[in-house]
């Protein structure tokens, strides 16, 4: 045992190694917790494009527009990054990944608003657009957002309805109470001004023809005043019985507004929407399996050029890439049925993908040896962060959204999520040639690194040489 720990303690490569590798679970459980500590609170960071098209009307001699009235609301709603635009600029917004959902008020929503108290209403409707490819995860979370909109926009429109109704049912009651204490009144007169009658003529017996039919017409003017508060006790009784409401309208007080999806990209299930993270995790890691069983650098023969020296590695480890890409396809295509826009596409995707994660992990590997495979687990960790794979980018902090911009698996995840239920060929193509940098640049390192060394060899075997020949 001591023989072991003094032989540890001599080997300082071997020694700095094992230090470091005791740092890698704090450096994956902090990077990890730290991205996504509390994403939500980054969500005004998610950018949602709404749409009014909502025209005023004129509802009981004022003019409405409850289009505006939601844009004011969300003018002063932090849940989201509400950007008020066009159609034209939402539709794009959404194909460019600008956007992850557009909401749309439709021109005849305050018409339909105040059909609430009439007879055959017709709901308002709010569009939700939701660009599902973009990110599955925080489809899941604007959904919860539109039902808060939802419920909002349905409390104002309760309100208004409710204020109506009871302004309505205000005037109807208070006509009629007025209706009822002016008929008490005419009423007390004529009985008071009967009596009075009575008596005068039987006081008078004198009084002519014409007197006492004066005093018949001025009763009969009475009995008219009388029937007309009858007539006006029986409008007001017909008002309230047209207030009397439908079981229609009832439901459209309760729940004024309804929702309709209309989905710009569909992603049926978890397992489409996690498929791009899962499968470009999948590649790298095994990538970093291959320089692990097979030696990317160390050759068996001194090779004859930089060249050949490159070929003879890349050939191998870039045929266990193709591969290994394959049976990740077939895997997902044939097994778990993945629905993808473009087979052709998406294979062709994977192999670039899998061929640019194993020239980068080459490149690493040759020029700093065992101390590279740290460095990719470090590289590894960051893009599980930082990738967007998850949750989107924009609800990571700042310095990770830097880092996922230099990170090649934050455009194999794009690229992915362009063809698994969706097909944006653009898109896809736009990846690859991020990609093909990562590649690019892997490919030269490497064979700069190669042609350093190889020229450091001929200039061993050159001195070697020449110390045989002085022997000689």
């Amino acid at each position: 045992m001591k023989s072991e720990w003094k032989s540890l303690i001599k080997n300082k490569s071997i020694l700095a190694g094992l230090i470091a590798v005791l740092f890698i679970p704090v450096l994956y459980c902090g990077t990890f917790l730290w991205a996504f500590w509390d994403p939500y609170d980054a969500t005004d960071e998610i950018r949602v494009a709404v749409v009014n098209q909502d025209e005023a009307v004129d509802y009981n001699g004022t003019s409405i527009n409850f289009g505006e009235r939601i844009v004011e609301q969300l003018e002063n709603n932090e849940s989201f990054g509400w950007e008020f635009v066009s159609k034209e600029e939402a539709m794009e917004g959404l194909e460019d990944q600008a956007y992850f959902m557009m909401v749309e008020i439709p021109k005849d929503f305050s018409e339909n608003s105040t059909t609430a108290l009439r007879s055959n209403p017709t709901q308002p409707t709010l569009l939700y657009t939701p660009h599902e490819s973009r990110n599955f995860l925080v489809t899941m979370i604007e959904k919860s957002g539109v039902e808060s909109l939802q419920q909002n926009v349905s409390n104002t429109l309760t309100s208004t309805y409710i204020k109506t109704l009871t302004e309505t049912m205000k005037q109807t009651s208070e006509g009629l109470m007025t209706a009822s204490e002016s008929t008490t009144k005419l009423a007390d007169t004529i009985s008071v001004m009967q009596n009075n009658y009575d008596t005068v003529i039987q006081s008078h017996p004198s009084l002519t023809a014409d007197q006492k039919n004066q005093s018949i017409s001025s009763f009969n003017s009475l009995n008219e005043g009388a029937n007309s508060l009858a007539t006006s006790l029986t409008d007001g009784t017909e008002q309230l019985q047209d207030v009397n409401l439908t079981q229609e309208n009832i439901d459209m007080i309760a729940n004024p507004v309804k929702i309709n999806t209309d989905k710009f990209t569909s992603v049926p299930n978890y397992g489409h929407g996690f498929a791009p993270f899962t499968l470009s995790l999948g590649l790298f890691i095994g990538a970093m399996l291959i320089s692990i069983v097979f030696p990317v650098r160390d050759t068996v023969f001194t090779p004859s050029s930089p060249f050949s020296w490159f070929i003879s590695k890349f050939s191998i480890i870039g045929l266990a890439a193709i591969i290994q890409a394959i049976i990740a396809c077939v895997f997902l295509l044939g097994i778990l049925e993945l629905e993808v826009g473009n087979v052709g596409y998406f294979l062709l995707f994977t192999l670039f993908t899998s061929l640019a994660f194993i020239a980068l992990i080459q490149l690493i590997v040759s020029v700093l040896g065992e101390k590279g495979r740290f460095l990719i687990i470090l590289l590894l960790i960051l893009q599980i962060t930082s990738s967007g794979g998850t949750f989107p980018v924009e609800m990571i902090p700042n310095i990770l959204q830097e880092a996922s911009t230099y990170l090649p698996m934050t455009y194999s995840v794009s690229g992915f999520r362009a063809l698994v239920s969706n097909s944006n060929n653009d898109l896809m193509w736009q990846n690859i040639g991020f990609l093909s940098i990562f590649a690019f640049i892997s490919i030269i390192g490497t064979l700069c690194y190669l042609t350093f060394k190889h020229r450091k060899i001929d200039k061993e075997e050159g001195n070697i040489t020449n110390e045989n020949f002085n022997i000689r």
